[in-house]
């Protein structure tokens, strides 16, 4: 099992507790957690197999499964775990030891990837992709988006029908 910081026991069984209500599993497996601030509050952040947990010092979580995240990493000059979701909105935490956090977020996102197609539209790329939930919840059900970047236009109409083109074809492949 890997942990966020070498020679501690894991989080406190208050944040386990939180985590496994979140998540809605009864006994999570902890892959790596460590300890910051989300905004001003103090908190416990666990990766679990389904994803990644924020619990505060009251035992209250909240939680982002893989699957969902289209865009994140580890800024090391701020010391901050960050994500986007499709909606375009986004999250970050602060970890004062981040140690195997960033690099599990990395595994487990990219792990949910089923299969991801660039098409260069008008403006910039859009990015196909099938996901899938992860650990215990997930169910084999493939999940699919697509993400623009640049100035692509997802309305555009033939950015529209290149889009449900390749997702339709990507569908029938990945049954």
């Amino acid at each position: 099992m890997a942990r966020a910081f070498s020679g501690d026991r894991g989080p406190d069984p208050q944040a386990v507790v939180g985590v496994a209500a979140v998540i809605g599993v009864d006994h999570p497996h902890v892959l790596a957690w460590g300890t910051g601030r989300h905004g001003d509050t103090r908190i416990t952040v666990v990766a679990v197999d389904e994803g990644l947990a924020i619990v505060d010092d009251d035992g209250t979580a909240d939680a982002v499964a893989w699957h969902e995240v289209v865009r994140g990493g580890w800024r090391a000059k701020t010391s901050s775990l960050y994500w986007a979701f499709l909606d375009g909105s986004q999250d970050s935490v602060t970890l004062e030891r981040p140690g195997d956090l960033p690099a599990v977020f990395n595994d487990r996102v990219t792990a949910s990837i089923v299969v991801r197609e660039p098409l260069d539209v008008e403006g910039g790329r859009v990015t196909v992709a099938g996901r899938r939930r992860l650990g215990s919840l997930g169910d084999g059900t493939i999940q699919w988006t697509a993400v623009a970047d640049g100035d692509a236009d997802l309305t555009d109409p033939v950015t529209e029908s290149r889009v449900l083109e390749t997702t339709e074809r990507l569908r029938q492949e990945w049954r």
